[in-house]
């Protein structure tokens, strides 16, 4: 992951870390598109998927573990963090019927193509 900007924001933690962009693996078959991207620590209500003008934008925030309010933190290499990646997509997706779930900290999108008009016609030879 790479880090993009780095954001202060007294009233929400997680905007005071970086925002990752997450890894991703995109796959094409005859019927749409899938967008899996790692979102570790994010859950359902704070994931943002978006489309707007061919830009599909995925958002998402992780949080920190639950910790025990008694103990004082000695060491912490998990934090909270903010993802964002945006993806153009061609003209060919359908974006009414885009969807997205996330399970295990991976976010998985899927956008499905349009009915294709397009027919093959077969060509003979005289």
């Amino acid at each position: 992951m790479f880090g993009l900007q780095k954001k202060t924001d007294e009233k929400n933690p997680v905007a005071n870390e970086v925002t990752y962009l997450p890894a991703v693996d995109v796959a094409e078959t005859e019927t749409g598109y899938t967008i899996l991207a790692d979102v570790p620590g994010a859950q359902k209500d704070s994931v943002q998927v978006t489309y707007e003008e061919g830009v599909v934008t995925l958002k998402a925030e992780g949080t920190t573990r639950s910790e025990n309010a008694k103990a004082q933190m000695i060491h912490r290499e998990f934090r909270a963090a903010a993802y964002e990646r945006a993806f153009r997509v061609g003209e060919d997706v359908d974006a009414e019927k885009i969807s997205a779930e996330i399970s295990n900290g991976v976010l998985k999108v899927s956008l499905p193509k349009r009915a294709s008009t397009k027919k093959t016609i077969a060509v003979s030879v005289k």
